[in-house]
C-alpha cells in the first residue's frame, strides 16, 4: 500500500476524532443545561450547585465521548493501524539490512502455553491472557517471533473480585541463539526491577556470578548450576547489561535449549499514530525494530 493511501486513512480517522471531541464539548453544555433544569436547589446559583452540575455534566459528556469514540473513531483507526502494520511497517523494516522473510499477523500471538513453557513471566489466568500483533521473520539468518503479550489474574480485594494486570509488553523468541552453546534446562535472568509477581515461577538454583555489577542488577535462576556458568560467560553478561541499557523497559531473559526468550515491559510496538503524518513515523518503526536487532546482535551474534 502506498504512503499516500495510508495518509488519507490517517486524516480520515483524525477528522472523526475531532468531530467526536466537538460533539463531547457540545454534549457537556447540553448536559449542563439539562441538569441545571432538573436539579432543584433553593439557591440555583450557589457555588455548590454549580460544582454539582459541572461534575455531573462532565461525567456524562466523558461517557458520551467514549461511546462515540468506539462507534465513530475506532473502526477508522483500526483500519488505518491494521494497514499501517501489515503493509507499511513491513516495507520499512524490510529495508533495514539483515531482515528477511517478514510476515505480520495482527490477530496472532503467542499462546498461553507458549508463555508458560518459556518460564519468562507470570502467565496469569488463561481466560484473561491476550497476545496479538505477531511479527515473524529472520534477522541475519536467525528466525524470530515477536508479539505483544498481556497477562492478568483474578484477585479478591475488599471482598470483591477483580481482574488485575500482571504484565503488558513484548515477548520475543529467537531460535538457535548460539550454534555452539545449548542451554541444558532453564536459565532465567530477571532484572531486579522486574517485580516478583511478574516473574512467575523460578528454577531451583539461585546463581551468583563473579560480576558484581551484573549481580546487583539481575537475579539469576537455573535448573542446573554448571549449565548457568557455561552459558553466562563474562562476555555474555556484558552483552546482557548493554542490552538492558539499550531498551526502554524492564527486562527478563530465558535461555532454554537452543532458544532465547526476551520479555520487556512497555507499550505496544509498531502502533500507528494519528498525530503525525505517516511519512514522519518511519523513525519510530526503525526504533521498534532496533529492539529485535539488539536482541539478535548483542545477545546472539556478538
Amino acid at each position: 500500500m502506498r504512503e499516500e493511501e495510508l495518509e488519507k486513512m490517517r486524516v480520515k480517522a483524525k477528522k472523526r476524532e475531532r468531530i467526536v471531541c466537538i460533539a463531547a464539548c457540545i454534549s457537556f453544555l447540553f448536559y449542563g443545561w439539562l441538569f441545571y433544569l432538573a436539579m432543584k436547589e433553593e439557591d440555583l446559583m450557589s457555588l455548590l450547585f454549580i460544582v454539582k452540575v459541572t461534575i455531573v455534566a462532565a461525567v456524562a459528556a466523558l461517557g458520551t465521548m467514549v461511546i462515540l469514540w468506539y462507534i465513530v473513531v475506532k473502526p477508522a483507526y483500526d483500519k488505518f493501524n491494521g494497514n499501517f502494520k501489515s503493509e507499511y511497517v513491513l516495507q520499512i523494516i524490510g529495508q533495514i539490512p539483515g531482515f528477511a522473510r517478514l510476515e505480520y499477523i495482527p490477530k496472532k500471538g503467542f499462546s498461553w502455553d507458549d508463555v508458560k513453557n518459556a518460564a519468562i513471566l507470570n502467565c496469569g489466568d488463561k481466560r484473561y491472557f491476550e497476545s496479538e500483533d505477531m511479527l515473524t521473520g529472520e534477522y541475519r539468518d536467525i528466525r524470530f517471533q515477536i508479539s505483544d503479550v498481556t497477562t492478568k489474574k483474578m484477585v479478591r480485594r475488599d471482598k470483591k473480585n477483580r481482574v488485575e494486570e500482571i504484565f503488558s509488553g513484548q515477548l520475543i523468541c529467537l531460535y538457535r541463539f548460539d550454534e555452539l552453546k545449548v542451554s541444558k534446562g532453564y536459565l532465567q535472568i530477571f532484572e531486579r526491577e522486574f517485580l516478583s509477581d511478574t516473574r512467575g515461577w523460578k528454577a531451583p538454583y539461585e546463581i551468583h556470578t563473579e560480576n558484581e555489577v551484573f549481580n546487583n542488577r539481575f537475579l539469576v535462576y537455573a535448573s542446573d548450576e554448571h549449565n548457568a556458568y557455561y552459558i553466562l560467560t563474562p562476555q555474555r553478561m556484558e552483552e546482557i547489561i548493554r542490552f538492558a541499557d539499550a531498551v526502554d523497559g524492564q527486562v527478563s531473559l530465558v535461555f532454554n535449549e537452543e532458544n532465547l526468550f526476551v520479555a520487556v515491559k512497555g507499550d505496544s510496538m509498531f502502533d500507528a499514530s494519528l498525530e503525525e503524518p505517516v511519512s514522519e513515523q518511519t523513525g519510530r518503526i526503525a526504533e521498534d525494530a532496533d529492539f529485535i536487532q539488539r536482541a539478535g546482535e548483542i545477545l546472539v551474534l556478538s
